[in-house]
């Protein structure tokens, strides 16, 4: 007993191994539809380069203000500045300014979420191509706020010297993410990390809670919704 497919089906089938049937039932190499199907693909794939593009807007900020921030070897400017970087693995940023001891930083990255539709939707194309141009990556956090401290000081006294604003700001601006994702579920690691750092009472941390979150509705900017919560509670 024989099923009756339809021609379009065997068709898809074959031409996805590059092969056709013709008439005898014979497997011939069809170049216009395997053409076909090889751009089709391409057109799907690369999801994350059409989504969310090859490069990244980064902002750079510091105490002092004035700092030279350069991207692996290149310099992009001085603080405050956003600018966009090409995303790639294994990039590090350094901050220098004369008269300071420079901090050196890797910018962290995580894999594209649109890389599993490249996989799924354009298969082996749409990967590579992300794959190729750094789409795949994902520049996480994308601020980063840092305080130098002069030149000489040790670890120790460099950590002592470093005012609450200071210390506040480069945590809320260096975990914002996970802040977020705290503040989405009403507590977490990293808002229980930040009361202590902000000194505040276990019996004041609901309230605190209800308006670091009200913050965050506002200001989406890392280092504006630091300095909004800096403004609440550093004295």
């Amino acid at each position: 007993m024989s099923l009756d497919i339809p021609p379009i089906i065997v068709d898809v089938q074959h031409v996805m191994l590059g092969q056709n049937l013709n008439h005898q039932g014979e497997a011939i190499i069809s170049s216009r539809k395997l053409s076909t199907i090889i751009i089709c693909a391409a057109l799907i794939g690369g999801c994350a380069s059409i989504m969310h593009g090859t490069s990244q807007e980064m902002t750079f900020q510091s105490s002092p203000e004035g700092v030279t921030v350069t991207v692996s070897g290149r310099i992009i400017g001085k603080t405050p500045i956003t600018s966009r970087l090409d995303k790639k693995s294994d990039q590090s940023v350094v901050f220098s300014k004369d008269g300071y001891t420079p901090v050196t930083m890797t910018l962290t990255t995580f894999l594209d979420s649109w890389l599993w539709g490249n996989i799924v939707l354009g298969g082996f194309i749409g990967s590579t191509t992300d794959g190729i141009n750094g789409a795949v990556n994902e520049y996480s956090p994308s601020q980063y706020f840092v305080t130098l401290t002069p030149s000489g000081v040790s670890n120790i006294e460099s950590f002592t010297l470093k005012t609450s604003y200071a210390k506040a700001k480069e945590f809320i601006v260096g975990h914002h993410a996970n802040l977020m994702t705290n503040l989405s579920r009403d507590g977490g690691e990293d808002f229980s990390s930040l009361m202590g750092l902000l000194r505040i009472e276990k019996d004041q941390h609901a309230d605190a809670l209800r308006k670091i979150q009200a913050l965050s509705k506002v200001y989406g900017d890392a280092p504006a919704f630091a300095d909004g919560v800096i403004a609440l509670y550093v004295k």
